[in-house]
């Protein structure tokens, strides 16, 4: 095998290893006092209320009370004055 193929499938082999242990990122995060959520297939549509925190995208809710205690992961959220919906968040 020529050293530049063997190059390229060393760097090609390393390169995938590397990407299948990284760790999932957020980019925020919210904790709410209390929440409510909907089973929307193999997600939730989640709503909190009291909810303290930053980010829209990628970020990790946590309700602390409720029939929907937990945390999870929302792709993205809307928050406005303490209370938050999100769609297609799955408990982690």
């Amino acid at each position: 095998m020529p050293l530049k193929r063997l190059a390229a499938t060393v760097g090609a082999a390393l390169l995938a290893v590397a990407m299948i242990a990284a760790p999932a990122r957020a980019d925020g995060s919210h904790e709410c006092f209390s929440g409510a959520r909907t089973p929307n297939g193999d997600s939730y549509k989640l709503n909190g209320w009291t909810c303290s925190g930053s980010g829209y995208y990628q970020v990790i809710v946590v309700i602390r009370f409720g029939a929907a205690q937990g945390t999870y992961y929302c792709p993205s959220v809307f928050s406005w004055n303490g209370d938050l919906t999100g769609d297609y968040c799955r408990l982690t």
